[in-house]
This record gives structure tokens, C-alpha cells and sequence, in this order.
């Protein structure tokens, strides 16, 4: 779990930059931004592999498998093939863009956010500290 900070830098939470439509009428539009946050697994490749590999002969994972371990040792893997590459999280967020005020014109705006949790790290995983 990466906690919403990207591998190319931790440093910095995962993004998006959005550019908002103009609408020359000055009307005020109701809009719908839909988020999905996908699992996805090392345990196959997941741009070649389609649909006829369904079923449990031709799957490349399996519920549960025994591998072997040290000294030939037996170790079955909690694995449940159903929570592999299939949308984890679905946001929509409803919001309202108006037109701006005539100071506006020609400024930028910027949306400020913060992330994170109050309390202990520990007890309110999957968690980040504050951050700005």
C-alpha cells in the first residue's frame, strides 16, 4: 500500500491536475467527477491477459496455492483470485462550477487541500500523517 504517494516520488501525494471547462453563457453547471482506485497485482501480466485464460485450468493465479519453502515445507497463501484487478474504491463527487467575478479575469485559482488523519498512525491505518 503506497498511501497515495506515487513511486516516481514519494514525497508528494498522488494527483490530479484538472482544468475546469469554460462556459460562455456565464450559467452556473452542475458537473460529476467519478474516481475509481483499481487493485492491481504483480502475480500476472495484467495487459495480456484476457478472458480465455478464465477457469481454473488456464488461470495464471489460483485460490490458495501450496508453495514450497524451505526444506520442502508447505506453505498455503491466503490468496482470493476474485480481488485481483477489480475496482477497489468508486467516488463521484458532485460540485457546481459558476462563472467568475470580473477580478477574476485572467487570474488563476488554486484549490488547496490537506490529507491525513487525527490520532495514533497505527490505529487509524490505512492512514497518512498531515501533510500540505
Amino acid at each position: 500500500n503506497h498511501l497515495g504517494n506515487p513511486l516516481t516520488n514519494p514525497l508528494y501525494s498522488s494527483r490530479f491536475h484538472m482544468r475546469l471547462p469554460h462556459f460562455p453563457s456565464g450559467d452556473t453547471k452542475r458537473c460529476v467527477l467519478r474516481v475509481r482506485y483499481n487493485i492491481t497485482t504483480g502475480d500476472y501480466d495484467p495487459r495480456n491477459t484476457f478472458a480465455d485464460v478464465n477457469g481454473a485450468e488456464l488461470s495464471p493465479v489460483t485460490n490458495d496455492p501450496t508453495v514450497t519453502v524451505a526444506d520442502n515445507l508447505g506453505l498455503t497463501l491466503a490468496i482470493n483470485t476474485a480481488q485481483f484487478g477489480r475496482t477497489f474504491q468508486d467516488r463521484s463527487h458532485i460540485f457546481k462550477i459558476v462563472s467568475r467575478t470580473g477580478e477574476m479575469s485572467g487570474k488563476h485559482l488554486h484549490n488547496l487541500n490537506v490529507r491525513g488523519q487525527r490520532g495514533n498512525i497505527v490505529q487509524n491505518y490505512p492512514s497518512v500523517e498531515y501533510d500540505y
